[in-house]
């Protein structure tokens, strides 16, 4: 091909002009980028929801089950437990959506089972999760190292039997309040 052939050629090929785009142009909208923000809007308010809930489910347990731990097993006094209990607050609302989405990502993992199966796992997952946060808590209420000691032994001994239910306190509320079925469910339905 000459290079005269491929200049004609190239004459050939339509340009188009130059666009001049206003800034105060908006976008016209279609059917799709409307569904796109009502999507988007529904999972902020979903995750606020589940954030709102998470915070709500950890708190409150948390505070019933401490009492009798802290106060009559461990033997703090009255100051120690609600400076401890005050300190958990933050914390808890810190973590009460970490500890949730590990817990499904380890529901997801290792499924659904039977009961032993199901006691495992929440069993695993609550002291895997809580017993350092719950350690460090304790030394930041300004526990002594006897109180901690057999508070965290005591937690131990007990996390058998609060794991399985927080996994079913957690899940009747994500039903209650979010009116879905929890990761449990929809991990083994998958």
């Amino acid at each position: 091909m000459s290079p005269q052939s491929l200049s004609q050629a190239t004459e050939a090929i339509p340009v188009s002009p130059p666009v001049l785009v206003l800034e105060d142009e908006q976008p016209v909208e279609t059917s799709q980028s409307t569904n796109t923000q009502l999507n988007e809007r529904h999972n902020r308010r979903t995750r606020r929801d589940e954030w709102l809930l998470d915070i709500f489910a950890m708190n409150s347990f948390s505070w019933v089950i401490a009492i009798p731990i802290e106060l009559l097993l461990a033997g703090m006094s009255w100051r120690e437990h609600i400076q401890v209990r005050l300190l958990a607050v933050v914390f808890n609302t810190v973590i009460a959506r970490p500890f949730s989405i590990y817990r499904n990502w380890v529901v997801e993992r290792f499924g659904r089972g039977g009961s032993l199966h199901n006691y495992a796992v929440d069993t695993f997952v609550f002291l895997s999760f809580q017993l350092p946060l719950y350690t460090l808590n304790m030394i930041l209420g300004g526990a002594s190292a006897g109180e901690i000691a057999t508070a965290c032994i005591t937690f131990v001994m007990i996390a058998g039997a609060l794991g399985r239910p927080y996994g079913v306190y957690l899940d009747c509320l994500r039903r209650l309040w979010l009116n879905r079925r929890p990761a449990a469910d929809t991990a083994s339905a998958s």
